[in-house]
C-alpha cells in the first residue's frame, strides 16, 4: 500500500509514501494500537509468517487486470517513482514510526489504465509477517498520520508538477477503515489538488488510494482525474475486485 504510481503532476492519491511502520509487534497489539509508538532507531526483527508469502506470481493476478475495467481504458506499463524510498522514510520519521520495506517479498503492479485526464491503477506486496501488516494499518490511525501525509504530499507537489504549473492548494482527507467497502479496506487517502497553468484557468486535480490488506498482502487502488473525481460506482467496483482476490491471498 505505498501509493507509486507516478501519472499526471504527481502519483496517483499522491500516496508515494503511505502506510510505513516497524513490523515487530503482535497482530492484537498491532490492529488495535492508536499508532502512539515511540520512535526506533532501529528495525525490530518481525517473526516470519509459519505460511509462505504470496509469490510474484500470486500477487500478479491480485492487482487490476485489462478485462477488469470498461471497454476503452488504454492500459501502458507502470513506470515505478525513484523517489518513493526517501518519501517512505520522511512519512515514517514523521510518524515515529520504522520502516516495514525491509519484509517485503515480492510486488506486483498493475497496468496503469487511461481514459481522457482519468488514471486508475493498482499494486500488491507480499510480507515476511503478518505483523509487518497488522502494523502498518495501525498507522492509519496514529493522531500524527493525518498531518504527516499533509507535509509528505505537498513536498511530492511541489517537487513533482509539470512546467508552467503553479499549486495553489492541497486539501487531503485520510479516512481510517472499511467504511461500507469490503472488510479489508484498511483505510482511503483522498486528496484535491488546486492548481493554475502558466497563470491562467484554474483546475482541479482528484486523487485516490485505497488501502486493502490480506494475508501477508498489501495492496492499493489508485485513481487521478482532472475537473472531477473518477466516479464512486466504478472506483467501488474495482476496489472490491481487488479486496475480494487479497482476501484469498
Amino acid at each position: 500500500m505505498r501509493g507509486k504510481r507516478v501519472l499526471g503532476v504527481c502519483a496517483v492519491g499522491c500516496g508515494v509514501a503511505t502506510l510505513t511502520a516497524c513490523g515487530s509487534s503482535t497482530s492484537k497489539a498491532a490492529s488495535t494500537s492508536s499508532g502512539n509508538r515511540p520512535a526506533s532507531s532501529s528495525r525490530p526483527a518481525s517473526t516470519p509468517s509459519s505460511e509462505a508469502p504470496p509469490s510474484l506470481a500470486q500477487l500478479k493476478k491480485i492487482v487490476l487486470q485489462p478485462t477488469d475495467l470498461p471497454p476503452g481504458r488504454k492500459g501502458t506499463p507502470h513506470q515505478p517513482d525513484p523517489s518513493t524510498a526517501a518519501d517512505q522514510a520522511a512519512l515514517a520519521k514523521c510518524v515515529g514510526a520504522c520502516n516495514t520495506d525491509p519484509d517485503i517479498v515480492a510486488e506486483a503492479n498493475s497496468d496503469d489504465f487511461a481514459l481522457g485526464d482519468a488514471r486508475i491503477g493498482s499494486s500488491a506486496d507480499s510480507y515476511r509477517s503478518q505483523s509487518d501488516v497488522d502494523t502498518d494499518v495501525a498507522i492509519l490511525h496514529n493522531p500524527k498520520a493525518r498531518s504527516c501525509y499533509d507535509q509528505v504530499i505537498k513536498k511530492v507537489l511541489a517537487t513533482s508538477q509539470p512546467a508552467g504549473a503553479t499549486i495553489e492548494s492541497a486539501s487531503i482527507k485520510l479516512t481510517p477503515g472499511s467504511a461500507d467497502g469490503p472488510a479489508n479496506v484498511a483505510g482511503t487517502l483522498t486528496t484535491t489538488v488546486k492548481f493554475s497553468a502558466n497563470g491562467q484557468q484554474q483546475v482541479l486535480l482528484y486523487l485516490t488510494s485505497t488501502f486493502i490488506t490480506g494475508p501477508l498482502i498489501e495492496a492499493e487502488v489508485d485513481t487521478e482525474n482532472v475537473g472531477a473525481p473518477v466516479p464512486a460506482s466504478a472506483v467501488n467496483a474495482l476496489v472490491a475486485t481487488v479486496a475480494t482476490r487479497a482476501a484469498k491471498g
